[in-house]
């Protein structure tokens, strides 16, 4: 009998192996409802937002402020199973969805479209990848066997690679489609629900694709194509949604969304990641578990409480000794903790004091005339940051605290530096900011860092052009950031571009005359306008000015001030390049670390278009706007005169004589050090118009 037993029991134990085999691992699931708390199932990234005002639904673009070239992620937020190593066996997926995309009353055209797509889990959009690349590619990374990336596109503008404006593609890698079907039954854009299929059969190895104007699944797809998943995808994927676009502000609306696969595998399900380039919704720290919190709170109490007598026994006999000056500071602090109530989380002096190992040399990253910069490690989520402690001998250094506070945590945007956190105590300014792995711009193109390719210093600069556009035209206001420069541009893991260091930010109206908007004089030498040098004001030109520069010194490896140039030039770079130029030998000024390797039509047009920001007329000077379009080859090179123009600056007392700008009236009417901000020695009421010669 306990033979028979043991069978017995054998016998279900290889049945219940044999069912768990052949159980698999499925997913599915529908919405709306969307739930979009933070621990919901959906992940919204970069521009995409639940809008709650009307219909459920997901906006993946957005139109807020006119914002052009905006992208937006809607993913699942678990990954789902694509194939199988050991068997070689593919999923079997379906998915249904509905969409609007509604058309702007411009006649810029959407630039984008709504866009199907399967990644990699940890899959990032890469720089300037809005527009015709749909949020998912940019023009170094389109085509590269790497990205792992599977999407059927709903395409609403017709680039050179597309039959018309009105298509879908099924794209791998690319946004140059494997295959496409023009759209017969409609208008893409046409501002009506549209319903979707897409239908994959692992063992046919066939994706098709449905698209009707009402709920009803016609019998013929629109597209048919062949195609292994599991010769371009990451075993298990993350699934979702990408839409972007481009000068136009179509809106892209997600209604519903179900889907189901099944794989006769078992396969993890993985967390999808914040991808680092900012989400609508900030996630929440973590905290200690419980069972920790625990197991040394009570231990603990009788020291707190013997540590709370003391430190309100010395409290109460400090606060005797320095009642006045304790009463003035702590108002000071309590009126600011009021104005950044809004902001990120506000930190103390220990806390941050703890993180850097109390401010040592060996966490510092950087020092300069605001102060220093230390990497820290926060003690309680083991995040590293980068901790920026304000010198008390700055004079300026509360204005700029609180400039910086008050700006930068209104902002949200790709390329500007994330403002995590702040501290004011006794005096003592800090701001804490995500941390930069690869430092700051200028580290990379004048130190002794490993040479920066062509590739990564041109996304660079598309980048800082990308958050110089947001700063002026795509916020609700405009911000002057006032010192654009090198290095102010630090570099995350991927050497994507964020713009930082608001300290010198002022906000304008954008009603006002387009030009001079401050009246105090901010910047750095070699990067100041030269309206800002002799009259001390400022406008949006006089960013695009100093982006100018920033673009020359990543084209040419130069610093704005270079010693090599002082016979001929001044020690110009803008001088030197501006004359190779009417010499059509412009791209001698290439940098020479480079040897060569770059791509002659990028080259030369980062550095025109560095000359033609950089024009001593501010009137001749393009909007960033302008600029990003020819960075991102949608418009022409631009025409800039052959000869650098020369500024004129005219007194407003006939009995004065002019002033001629040229490069030693701009070097020698500032007094700065190359990191620090210039002061004009020329009173800014003797001038009141400006002339531009030619040379």
């Amino acid at each position: 009998m306990m033979g028979v037993s043991k069978i017995r029991i054998a016998l279900v134990f290889s049945a219940l192996c044999c069912v768990n085999a052949q159980a698999g691992t499925s997913v599915n699931f529908s919405f709306p409802p969307w739930n979009n708390s933070i621990t919901g199932n959906i992940k919204l990234f970069y521009d995409a937002y639940f809008d709650t005002s009307g219909v459920n639904s997901i906006e993946l673009t957005t139109t807020r402020n006119n914002k052009t070239y905006s992208a937006g992620w809607a993913v699942y937020s678990r990954s789902i199973p694509v194939w199988n190593r050991p068997s070689g066996a593919v999923v079997s997926f379906s998915t249904h969805f509905q969409f609007i995309i509604k058309p702007d009353d411009s006649d810029l055209g959407s630039g984008g479209g709504l866009a199907f797509f399967m990644a990699p889990v940890g899959f990032k959009a890469p720089e300037l990848s809005a527009g015709k690349y749909l949020g998912l590619v940019n023009n170094n990374t389109v085509g590269n066997a790497s990205n792992q990336l599977l999407a059927v596109e709903f395409d609403t503008d017709q680039n050179s690679f597309d039959p018309n404006d009105n298509h879908v593609g099924i794209d791998v890698n690319t946004v140059v489609s494997e295959a496409k079907a023009t759209v017969t039954n409609g208008i893409l854009k046409d501002g009506k629900i549209w319903d979707a299929w897409v239908d994959y059969d692992g063992k046919l190895k066939m994706l098709q694709v449905f698209l009707s104007h009402n709920s009803t699944k016609l019998a013929a797809p629109i597209l048919s194509h062949e195609l292994d998943l599991a010769k371009f995808l990451s075993e298990n994927a993350m699934v979702g949604f990408s839409a972007s676009t481009s000068l136009g502000t179509n809106s892209h609306v997600l209604l519903s969304w179900n889907f189901s696969c099944s794989a006769s595998w078992n396969a993890p399900s993985l967390d999808i990641p914040d991808p680092g380039n900012g989400t609508p919704e900030k996630k929440p720290r973590r905290k200690a578990s419980r069972t920790i919190l625990m197991a040394v709170l009570f231990p603990g109490v009788a020291v707190v409480c013997a540590l709370a007598l003391f430190g309100g026994w010395r409290r109460r006999r400090r606060n005797s000794r320095g009642r006045g000056q304790s009463t003035i500071e702590n108002e000071s602090e309590t009126a600011l903790d009021e104005q950044f109530c809004q902001g990120p989380r506000k930190f103390t002096f220990c806390e941050l004091s703890a993180a850097t190992k109390g401010f040592s040399e060996e966490e510092k990253l950087g020092e300069g005339g605001f102060g220093s910069v230390y990497r820290g490690v926060l003690q309680e989520s083991r995040e590293v940051v980068a901790v920026k402690h304000i010198s008390q001998a700055s004079t300026q250094g509360k204005k700029e605290y609180v400039a910086e506070v008050s700006i930068i945590t209104r902002l949200g945007h790709r390329n500007l530096v994330e403002l995590l956190g702040w501290c004011h105590e006794k005096g003592k300014f800090i701001l804490v900011y995500e941390f930069m792995p690869n430092g700051s711009l200028d580290k990379h193109i004048f130190g002794d860092s490993p040479v920066l390719e062509w590739n990564l210093r041109y996304n660079i600069a598309c980048g800082v052009a990308a958050a110089i556009v947001y700063l002026h035209e795509d916020w609700d206001q405009c911000i002057l950031h006032r010192d654009v420069k090198s290095s102010n541009v630090m570099l995350d893991s991927n050497f994507n571009a964020k713009l930082g260091d608001f300290g010198l930010a002022r906000l304008v109206e954008r009603d006002i005359e387009a030009s001079f908007h401050t009246s105090v004089m901010a910047g750095t030498l070699g990067y100041l306008a030269p309206e800002c040098v002799l009259t001390g004001k400022s406008g949006p030109e006089s960013d695009v000015f100093s982006f100018g520069v920033v673009a020359l010194e990543i084209a040419c490896g130069r610093r704005a001030l270079d010693l090599t140039l002082r016979l001929n030039h001044n020690m110009r770079l803008i001088d030197w390049v501006w004359h190779l130029y009417s010499q059509g030998r412009v791209l001698e000024a290439a940098a020479e670390d480079l040897r060569g390797e770059f791509n002659d039509r990028e080259m030369e047009r980062l550095m025109v278009v560095g000359l033609w920001c950089s024009n001593p007329d501010s009137k001749a000077r393009p909007t960033m706007r302008e600029v990003i379009k020819v960075l991102r080859l949608e418009a022409p090179l631009p025409s800039i005169p052959l000869n650098m123009p020369v500024a004129v600056y005219v007194s407003a007392d006939p009995l004065r004589h002019s002033v001629e700008l040229n490069s030693a009236t701009l070097n020698g009417s500032c007094s700065a050090s190359s990191s620090g901000t210039g002061t004009a020695t020329l009173p800014s009421e003797e001038y009141s118009r400006v002339t531009v010669l030619s040379r």
